[in-house]
């Protein structure tokens, strides 16, 4: 996958993403699936008491519904993003051109010079130091300069395409993430059954069926399908 292909997947994912930052906080990792499904009698009294909490018609004032967790993930990403357009911009933007001083506006030279600069420094293709600067706009753009897209631009040279990939892969990795796209590893307390007695881990959480394998012997673990009602 290249930078650009990262940056589109910022640019195209980002409304599911705040999408999913207003809503409740997603509990499907780590899966409860066969041998990691053990819990303590204060473990299920806490989870009971949270579903108590959070069911739709339960008494009392409800949380507010946002995913604070997603809310830092968009915050990273589109930090990240608008710190490496202003870079790359101070360095491969061309300036504004500057009209000539000193001729009154009935002059067609000066007043042609004049247009010309206001129409340069107003050039939408140019990236904006300050006011609302978002994630998708700023992929948009850094994903034009690594294409070479037209405008007031020079090209970018290979340790400006570099950082923009890191910038790119990074945020294109959060987001798969925080949206189930990525295949996930977490370490299961519980030993391998097995004689070998190996550390297990589940991987899973990418849409493919969770396995549970041991890293010593080897072993896997696949929860059944249900059988269709």
């Amino acid at each position: 996958m290249t930078a650009v292909d990262d940056l589109d997947t910022i640019t195209d994912r980002w409304a599911t993403l705040q999408e999913r930052a207003g809503t409740r906080p997603a509990t499907t990792w780590p899966p409860a699936m066969g041998i990691t499904r053990l819990m303590t009698e204060e473990e299920r009294a806490e989870q009971a008491a949270e579903r108590a909490d959070t069911a739709p018609d339960a008494p009392g004032a409800r949380p507010a519904p946002v995913d604070v967790d997603v809310l830092d993930i968009m915050r990273t990403i589109e930090t990240g993003l608008i710190t490496a357009a202003d870079w790359v911009a101070s360095r491969v933007q061309r300036p504004p051109f500057q009209a000539p001083t000193g001729r009154g506006w009935s002059d067609d030279v000066h007043r042609a010079s004049v247009l010309l600069a206001a129409k340069d420094a107003a050039d939408p293709r140019r990236w904006k130091y300050t006011g609302q600067r978002t994630a998708p706009e700023a992929a948009e753009w850094l994903a034009l300069r690594l294409r070479g897209g037209a405008g007031p631009f020079r090209g970018l040279d290979e340790g400006e395409r570099r950082a923009v990939a890191e910038v790119a892969a990074s945020g294109a990795a959060l987001i798969r993430k925080a949206l189930g796209d990525a295949r996930q590893r977490t370490a299961v307390p519980q030993p391998c059954p097995l004689p070998c007695g190996g550390q297990l881990v589940l991987e899973g959480g990418d849409g493919a069926p969770p396995v549970v394998l041991c890293e010593d012997c080897g072993r896997t673990w696949t929860e059944a399908p249900s059988d269709a009602a």
